[in-house]
């Protein structure tokens, strides 16, 4: 029998929201309890307990560090440079796709929100699409109706993320990203290419 590693407080805790990302990622929030999530951790419910004080204790943690991810990527994308000849929505589109492939189980939770899950959840996925359409407002300028053009392009966006969360394979990033630059060019105008 070999020895268990003991992990330091932060490695526990990671851990354990590891493990509840999966559940909720695989099964959905309903599958998680603290017995669980003790169980495939190898820990007893009072280590749970005591990094996360309940079940929404836990469900909440897991749901700001997702987010909190999601959102280091998202940041990242929207203020890196637009290659040039590219129109700023597809620039930016494309560093997200980048963040969807490296962290797929983090963009599932929140472009496919399994039921059951925490009013917290909600919340912050509000506060995340306003954050989002204000940001494409800043990516995209000012197009003839900028509120209309900033709903649609999101919109665009969410529709493909999803079809690379679900299908990578049917839908690889050049595919999406020659999408975008369409629909761009077709909502956006004369304000799409930006040299």
């Amino acid at each position: 029998m070999t020895a268990r590693r003991r992990l330091s407080g932060p490695q526990r805790r990671a851990q354990i929201l590891d493990v509840t990302r999966r559940i909720v990622v695989e099964q959905g929030y309903h599958a998680v309890s603290i017995e669980r999530v003790a169980e495939e951790c190898g820990v007893t419910r009072t280590v749970i307990y005591q990094q996360f004080e309940s079940l929404p204790g836990l469900l909440v943690a897991l749901i700001d560090r997702e987010i909190e991810h999601a959102f280091e990527g998202f940041r990242e994308a929207a203020d890196r440079p637009v290659p040039p000849g590219e129109d700023p929505f597809t620039g930016a589109l494309a560093g997200i796709l980048e963040a969807v492939d490296a962290a797929p189980s983090t963009w599932r939770m929140f472009m496919l929100p399994a039921e059951g899950g925490p009013p917290e959840l909600h919340q912050r996925l509000a506060r995340a699409r306003a954050v989002t359409r204000s940001r494409l407002q800043r990516i995209i300028g000012h197009p003839t109706d900028p509120e209309l053009g900033v709903r649609v392009l999101h919109a665009v966006a969410d529709e493909l993320v999803r079809l690379r969360i679900t299908d990578p394979d049917n839908h690889p990033a050049d595919r999406l990203l020659a999408q975008a630059r369409r629909i761009a060019a077709a909502t956006l105008g004369a304000n799409a290419a930006r040299p």
